[in-house]
């Protein structure tokens, strides 16, 4: 090959190693966007849920959206193409539309379930998970609104009767039913669990659980129980603990039902 033919091969290398930096650089960029517009937001919401400002009211569901366990999707989608489940958790006020945005992960935490600003968001999943519930953990988020709505009343669980006698937890879809059974509840740290936890790896998903197994606190708690392993399928229910930004409040349930929404 001669001098010319090797600049020529050279100049395609090094443009080829520029690409590849700069898609790497702005894919990194994007990431640490979307993180600091979250915990900006979150932070914001901290800082005013508590001071007893008006949080206004939720949004209603429009009529014949929701009739006991059976719900309307396709009224739901009309509204919000988003919108691809539903939560449940009985013994609670935890009854609602679940939203994810495929441009924004923080779009849900400032726009309600028709779609439009409002202070309290929406109960939301992010789109590192896929809509199947095939994930070895879904976390959806809500906010821990003063008037009790969105996912305040997940502190309930703080009480040791009410995480005792309340155990379930129903997730909607337009095709499936999914049952879950809450096997933890306890305060952890701000991190994104799914940027931080490898759950697709077993061994190191087995070793997270065996971790949640062992959490200790008075707002803790573990139903001993429950067998939940790295063949399992859980999810994660997440709000903020009111004055403490940097912590949040957890409740685990893992999958022990599936079936036909017909």
């Amino acid at each position: 090959m001669n001098k010319k033919a090797w600049k020529i091969v050279l100049a395609l290398a090094l443009t080829a190693c520029v690409v590849c930096l700069g898609v790497f650089g702005y894919t990194k960029y994007q990431d640490y966007k979307t993180q600091k517009e979250r915990e900006e937001t979150l932070k914001a919401i901290e800082s005013s849920e508590f001071t007893g400002e008006t949080q206004g009211e939720e949004p209603e569901l429009p009529e014949g959206i929701k009739h006991g366990q059976k719900i309307n999707f396709e009224k739901l989608i009309d509204i919000n193409d988003d919108i691809y489940a539903w939560i449940y958790v009985p013994g609670t006020k935890i009854d609602y539309p679940v939203a994810q945005n495929q441009e924004d992960d923080t779009h849900y935490l400032k726009y309600n379930f028709k779609n439009e600003p409002e202070f309290a968001g929406c109960i939301y999943t992010e789109k590192y998970n896929k809509k199947d519930f095939t994930d070895p953990n879904t976390i959806f988020y809500g906010h821990n609104m003063k008037n009790g709505s969105m996912f305040q009343n997940l502190h309930k669980f703080e009480d040791e009767d009410f995480f005792k006698k309340n155990k379930e937890v129903y997730v909607y879809t337009p095709d499936k039913t999914y049952s879950y059974t809450i096997f933890a509840a306890y305060k952890f740290d701000d991190r994104h669990l799914l940027k931080t936890f490898d759950f697709k790896n077993e061994k190191k998903f087995e070793n997270y659980l065996r971790n949640v197994q062992s959490v200790r606190g008075m707002d803790s708690h573990v139903r001993k129980s429950q067998k939940v392993t790295s063949k399992d399928k859980i999810i994660t229910l997440s709000t903020c603990v009111g004055g403490q930004p940097n912590n949040r409040y957890l409740v685990q349930a893992v999958l022990t039902d599936e079936r036909s929404a017909e």
